[in-house]
């Protein structure tokens, strides 16, 4: 964040007293679905200040998120909605090796 402001700092303080009171508990990742893949990508528009957009992807099998990333992206778009083509478009590699993976361990349909 380039210039933080008091509204911030309430934010990630709150986000601090979470993360102290929660620290007992486990992070739990299954994978108890192998047949059904499911893939989130979302993306927000013109963030960054060359007004570039940023792409989040999630991957889950079952509970607990797998696979994460989150990216700026390479290009400008000129819309609230191209971000989240090109976010589809930059997670796609990822989507299909991660099909062709499972598939190759015996877990395809």
């Amino acid at each position: 964040m380039q210039n933080p402001d008091t509204d911030d700092y309430k934010k990630l303080t709150r986000i601090m007293r979470y993360l102290r009171g929660t620290s007992g508990l486990g992070l739990t990742l299954k994978a108890d679905n192998l047949a059904r893949i499911s893939w989130w990508v979302d993306a927000s528009f013109a963030v960054h200040p060359n007004m570039r957009s940023h792409t989040g992807v999630v991957l889950t099998l079952g509970g607990g998120a797998l696979y994460s990333s989150s990216t700026k992206q390479k290009l400008n778009t000129r819309s609230s909605t191209k971000p989240k083509l090109v976010g589809v478009n930059d997670a796609f590699p990822q989507v299909l090796w991660t099909r062709q993976f499972l598939n190759g361990q015996g877990y395809g349909h």
